[in-house]
């Protein structure tokens, strides 16, 4: 009996959701983790945790984290040379020539690992923003004007306060910040030592509306739309760290059936157009029931976990099913015959305070809560605490019991005080 069959590497800045979906569709799964959360390890046969591997907390590692990650994957693989699949989660959206290179040294290797992800040259087409508005262009859908000579926009016309700077590498709602005055556009520049003559940041529109996601799966030529998402983006009451961090989803969307259709139609049309494969995500901003897109993530979207839980599917089958050419009919019938069981809401708290151990670990027990963080360190302030993923028959019952649970764990904290 081949003890491999069936197993699945995933790699990623927070892979816990995609190793419980695995885990849940019976696979053998071995994990490269930023984090380590105590409740990645029922899911694991091994792992290599980042932040355990290089003794350093979070605040360190979160702007290197993807130097390391595939260097770890392959330290791993190198122990477990017969693991079946490769899935590669988020935080390497970017790293093209790390990506380069761990493909290159798997093959010198001769390992057998089949990767379930798109191609780099895909990733590259998919990441290029210019490249992706061209595209909309043809079809006459709008996009949000971009500038990519950041040292003229001050001077653009074109480009009225506040606009949007962010870095091209900007995951998860990292590097991305809201100028409202020229003051502040060369305070930013000044204290982040930017260098603009790098054409690593570009400079963007502002759209005033309403954050939303679609989730699309694709077997290269065919696609079809699993969610629409709402996202929830930088919110003070999680104690997020900066405007436009990731912080969470509600599933469905909740939204206007026209919109819907339109936000599904631009998405079936890239990820068409761009020949993605399996899960991916995409980022829009809703505004007078338009959505104008902001980025593609091709690669398994954080909203995987409340997708399932509204959808009552497991989803990670269906992405490794989609790689198969022989599947793909079988998950247009799976899809067709699902229907939305609830809404699920997922919320993602940060730390307003130092928190800690003991408290870690009371956290943990609270229902609903997951991505525990492990209870050996303290959690510093900024730091992500857990996520919660409530379910419930309307959207209000959804995300206003998902509070609740904040509220709950707010309470523990400020009584530790």
């Amino acid at each position: 009996m081949n003890k491999y069959k069936n197993s699945v590497l995933v790699v990623g800045f927070n892979v816990r959701p995609i190793a419980t979906s695995l885990y849940s569709a019976g696979y053998k799964v071995f994990a490269v983790d930023f984090f380590g959360d105590e409740d990645l390890y029922p899911c694991v046969r091994d792992s290599l945790i980042l932040t355990k591997e290089l003794a350093a907390n979070y605040e360190a590692l979160k702007g290197i984290y993807h130097e390391y990650l595939l260097k770890l994957s392959l330290r791993l693989l190198y122990k477990h040379p017969y693991i079946e699949y490769l899935i590669i989660g988020s935080g390497l959206d970017d790293a093209f020539n790390e990506r380069i290179t761990y493909f290159k040294q798997i093959r010198d290797n001769k390992y057998s690992i089949k990767s379930l992800n798109n191609s780099i040259e895909t990733f590259k087409n998919a990441r290029n923003i210019q490249n992706l508005y061209k595209l909309l262009e043809k079809k006459n859908y709008n996009y949000p004007l971009t500038l990519e000579s950041v040292k003229h926009t001050i001077n653009d016309s074109k480009l009225q306060f506040p606009f949007i700077l962010k870095k091209r590498q900007s995951s998860g709602g990292v590097n991305v910040y809201k100028i409202e005055s020229y003051q502040q556009f060369l305070y930013l520049k000044n204290t982040l030592q930017i260098n603009f003559q790098d054409n690593q940041w570009l400079a963007q529109e502002y759209i005033d509306g309403l954050a939303v996601s679609c989730t699309v799966i694709s077997n290269g030529n065919d696609a079809r739309v699993i969610s629409i998402n709402r996202q929830i983006l930088g919110e003070k009451f999680l104690n997020a760290p900066k405007e436009y961090i990731y912080c969470g989803n509600v599933v469905p969307a909740n939204l206007l059936k026209q919109d819907e259709k339109l936000i599904a139609a631009i998405s079936l049309f890239l990820t068409r157009t761009l020949k993605l494969k399996g899960i991916n995500g995409f980022d829009y901003v809703l505004k007078n029931h338009y959505p104008y897109l902001m980025e593609v993530n091709p690669r398994i979207p954080g909203s995987l976990r409340a997708s399932e839980a509204a959808l009552g599917i497991n989803l990670m089958e269906l992405h490794i099913q989609s790689f198969s050419e022989d599947k793909w009919n079988d998950i247009i019938n799976t899809l067709e015959r699902i229907e939305i069981q609830n809404y699920a809401t997922k919320l993602v708290l940060f730390a307003s305070q130092t928190i800690k151990r003991g408290l870690v670990k009371e956290i943990n027990e609270i229902e609903f809560v997951n991505d525990k963080t492990t209870p050996d360190h303290e959690v510093q302030k900024g730091e992500p605490v857990c996520t919660i993923l409530y379910t419930g028959n309307t959207f209000a019952d959804s995300y206003f019991g998902a509070l609740k649970v904040v509220d709950k764990i707010e309470r523990l904290i400020k009584n530790e005080q």
